[in-house]
């Protein structure tokens, strides 16, 4: 008899110690979410395969004139009070000449789950999802105001390079500081022998992200006497271009679209945020001068 209950209770025991394991091996664990977010800023480097300056959107605007908008930045910061903000400056364009500025905005409130961090809008709309974990890059699809669809953006912590993209003015005419004299002759123009001096004051080139320029040239007129500088300011003018510019390599090539036969030629600066060389008169038909432009 003590034999028998022994071995029932040896049996009662190991069922229990059974049970016990298989409750510990089966019982579901709550998943963890993803470690929150510290304070960060990302900066938009590619968007839809494009480098900034990107095109955005287009459309054709009444009259059906071509409208396109390119993005010249965006960000997007994260801080770890659990808040976002999405920032982004682009212009529009309309028949290929600049036409505005504008700024988009959105914000909100992320949270983390297992996977991945969502990023709602203040509306509470689910606006972008980011799988987990966050490394050195950032893919988002991001939405920008006024823009149908999405961008489909590569963003990092550094901002991306200068491009050629933008506004430049001259700061020297042949390795002289504007203004500068670009042409210089004797003559009698109705009073008597003089000198009479073209000077060029400034300029300043637009190249756009549609492949077309704008372009201003300020220059002035003076007389002083023969062989000698310039002393009596005549009269200001300003001439004014605009056409179709190409980049090859480093090589510039600027072609009016509105002065006859002007072409403009020169090269860029192996660093994007170096000075660009353009051989140029003031108008169709002068004789080329060297102008070095810098970022305005």
């Amino acid at each position: 008899m003590y034999t028998r209950r022994l071995s029932l209770l040896l049996v009662a025991v190991i069922a229990a110690v059974i049970a016990a394991a298989c409750a510990e091996t089966t019982a579901p664990i709550d998943p963890q979410p993803l470690p929150a977010l510290e304070d960060q800023v990302w900066h938009v480097n590619v968007s839809d395969g494009q480098p900034l300056p990107a095109l955005l959107g287009h459309r054709l605007a009444p009259g059906g004139i071509l409208e396109q908008d390119f993005l010249d930045s965006a960000r997007f910061e994260i801080r770890a009070d659990g808040s976002w903000e999405q920032l982004g400056w682009y212009q529009r364009y309309r028949s290929g000449q600049h036409y505005m500025w504008a700024s988009t905005l959105n914000w909100g409130t992320w949270t983390a789950t297992p996977t991945a961090y969502e990023f709602r809008r203040n509306t509470g709309e689910l606006l972008y999802t980011v799988a987990g974990p966050i490394g050195s890059e950032l893919q988002m699809n991001l939405r920008y105001g006024g823009q149908s669809g999405v961008a489909v953006s590569q963003l990092r912590r550094t901002r991306p390079a200068l491009d050629i993209y933008g506004r430049w003015r001259a700061n020297a005419l042949r390795d002289q500081p504007l203004p500068a004299a670009y042409i210089v002759e004797n003559g009698d123009y109705g009073e008597g022998p003089v000198s009479r001096h073209i000077v060029i004051d400034s300029a300043v080139v637009w190249l756009y992200p549609t492949g077309q320029y704008l372009q201003r040239i300020f220059h002035s007129e003076w007389e002083g006497a023969v062989d000698g500088p310039a002393e009596r300011k005549l009269r200001e003018l300003v001439e004014a271009d605009y056409g179709f510019w190409n980049r090859n390599g480093l090589q510039l090539s600027l072609l009016s679209n509105w002065l006859e036969n002007k072409t403009m030629l020169g090269e860029a600066s192996a660093n994007a945020g170096g000075p660009l060389r353009l051989q140029h008169g003031i108008t169709h038909g002068d004789e080329p001068a060297a102008f070095r432009y810098v970022r305005w």
